[in-house]
């Protein structure tokens, strides 16, 4: 039994480590880049599939909110900004933090494949006490971790597997979405 537990406490330890160390852009947001394959299905379709997509979408868990900042149809482009809620951190008695990560959704699509890129360049905290409201980059939620000791640095690595999270939770429903069949054909309607 001590075996098994000190193999899930090296996983654990792994898991979080590698938190800390994940790749920025030069900006210093977290971003996730990814082609979805859709054979047989012409850019006009994707795009179509892309721009209907938030009519319905909230994210896994319908967490997010987002809305269309830039859409083009000649390229077959559109761009959605928006938020996720990564949950509330209760700091004592009831008071804390509600946690929402600040994301870009940029869908491009070409016959047959669609290329989906997620950005989270930024985290916002909401006091619950008295609306405070601060944002940090993700670069400076990183160097924070990387500062950190014990605990401190415990809740930034747990924060920072969050976005990441997040981020593949967007990519894996924006792909379902544009894989998704066109719904039928109700031609009566």
């Amino acid at each position: 039994m001590k075996k098994v537990l000190s193999i899930f406490a090296l996983l654990l330890s792994g898991l979080t480590a590698g938190a800390q160390d994940i790749e920025l852009t030069p900006g210093g947001a977290y971003e996730r880049k990814e082609v979805v394959t859709v054979d047989s299905v012409s850019a006009a379709t994707l795009y179509d599939r892309a721009m209907i997509a938030l009519t319905d979408w909230t994210g896994p868990d319908g967490k997010a909110k987002a809305g269309i900042d830039y859409q083009n149809q000649e390229t077959h482009t559109v761009i959605y900004k928006g938020t996720f809620s990564l949950g509330f951190k209760n700091t004592f008695l009831g008071d804390g933090w509600h946690r929402y990560a600040n994301f870009t959704l940029k869908v491009r699509c070409k016959d047959g494949r669609a290329q989906v890129t997620v950005t989270v360049g930024t985290m916002t905290g909401i006091y619950n006490r008295g609306n405070i409201e601060r944002s940090w980059t993700i670069a400076e939620i990183k160097e924070a971790v990387n500062k950190s000791k014990g605990a401190k640095r415990k809740r930034g690595e747990m924060l920072l597997a969050d976005i990441v999270e997040t981020a593949d939770g967007i990519m894996t429903a924006m792909g379902v979405k544009l894989k998704a069949a066109d719904g039928g054909g109700d031609d009566d309607f």
